[in-house]
């Protein structure tokens, strides 16, 4: 394989592969536990193991800073977080999922996000380092595209394989495509350090970000876009549980979704981007966010007997909204960090943003389902959408064109 084709391969496999720990969190576990019986309040900080991804800003700069001459700057990183991923997947298909080892799966869990939000600290790094241009355009729409997928994989695809496989059968196949990036991982050769690394830049700051004209704009409108999301992504898998769904039509309905998410959603959103503009583009997918949360907020007044086409008609804008939207605000991201001086901390600063609002979005809605109701949380989100449709009115403008 040539360097050009392993490089974009791996950048592939690392963005798909370190997406599946955060759904198999935030998607499928709470939907298995649940089938076993766990009460909504105890699910509600299963979610929680997904703040490595909103804290990783913390340890950007030794991520960046330490290596081994041996292995390469990036490859120290991400070689042994692939390897810990892998372990800690195939230690959940030995454990199963049961009430019994269900504090060994979550602690299993916590720490393959730990692993894979450190080994994004790197692979972005490696993606600035090692594209640049319109690759490093088509780099980004493939981070977005690639962990969302591995993110639905690790999932509703989870949820899908366990109705055929069972739920340790499901979790060895989730370890296959971790194993694969690992084994891309060992056969690249990386010098003692990046391209960039002998230059000697200024110590980056986060206040710098901060100070920036629009960067609260693009904070904001990272986190609303994030939690009008994941309303659909996770509270309505509960709901279709609770409404007698089988699990295979569960997962079936969300992989459906994910496909929409990656395909129209994101690579549909990166070819509007570059027509219509990346401000009007988060628009047209909070819009579409909004209409999903509304829809759902109807479909629980009617459940158990949920409409199967209004199901749906939810997961399908939802899905789309969720893709264009992050695509638009990666784009907006990317512009603005262009523009300064600290592009890296720039990027994990508005990552991390996005990250707090699904998070923390994910824990409270299935919290407040608990005491208040689906009708509740999904009205929670629908709020937050058209929150986060206020805010776009104040982000930077530009066409923000993708590739």
């Amino acid at each position: 394989m040539n360097t050009t084709a392993h490089r974009w391969l791996l950048v592939a496999a690392l963005y798909f592969a370190q997406g599946i720990p955060l759904g198999l969190a935030m998607e499928a576990l709470p939907a298995l536990l649940r089938r076993q019986g766990a009460p909504l309040t105890s699910l509600a900080f299963l979610p929680l193991v997904g703040l490595p991804w909103v804290l990783k800003f913390l340890w950007a700069a030794p991520v960046d800073n330490h290596w081994s001459p041996a292995l390469g700057r990036r490859r120290s990183w991400i070689v042994p977080m692939q390897a810990l991923v892998l372990l800690c997947l195939l230690a959940a298909a030995g454990l199963g999922v049961s009430g019994a080892s269900a504090p060994a799966i979550v602690a299993l869990a916590a720490i393959g996000s730990l692993a894979s939000a450190t080994q994004d600290i790197a692979t972005d790094g490696f993606t600035a380092e090692h594209f640049s241009g319109p690759a490093l355009a088509r780099a980004n729409a493939l981070q977005v595209g690639g962990t969302m997928a591995g993110f639905f994989f690790g999932g509703s695809g989870c949820l899908l394989l366990t109705g055929l496989l069972g739920v340790r059968g499901a979790l060895a196949v989730l370890a296959l495509p971790v194993a694969a990036s690992l084994l891309l991982a060992l056969a690249w050769r990386e010098g003692a350090a990046g391209p960039r690394a002998a230059g000697r830049l200024p110590p980056a700051r986060l206040r710098h970000f901060i100070a920036r004209p629009g960067a609260w704009p693009l904070l904001l409108a990272a986190a609303l876009s994030a939690m009008a999301a994941v309303t659909g992504y996770g509270l309505s898998k509960l709901l279709l549980v609770d409404a007698g769904w089988a699990l295979q039509d569960v997962g079936r309905v969300g992989m459906a979704g994910g496909g929409i998410t990656v395909l129209l959603g994101c690579g549909g959103g990166a070819w509007l981007a570059g027509r219509t503009g990346a401000r009007a583009l988060f628009a047209l997918g909070i819009g579409a966010s909004a209409l999903a949360a509304a829809l759902w907020l109807w479909l629980a007044g009617q459940s158990p007997a949920l409409p199967v086409a209004g199901v749906w008609a939810a997961t399908a804008l939802g899905c789309f909204g969720a893709g264009s939207a992050s695509v638009a605000v990666m784009t907006l991201a990317m512009a603005f960090a262009a523009r300064g001086a600290q592009a890296g901390t720039d990027m994990t600063a508005v990552q991390s943003a996005r990250d707090v609002g699904e998070i923390a979005t994910s824990s409270s809605l299935t919290g407040l389902a608990a005491h208040a109701g689906y009708a509740g949380s999904f009205a929670a989100g629908l709020a937050a959408a058209l929150a986060a449709l206020v805010v776009a009115a104040r982000l930077g403008g530009g066409r923000g064109r993708v590739g």
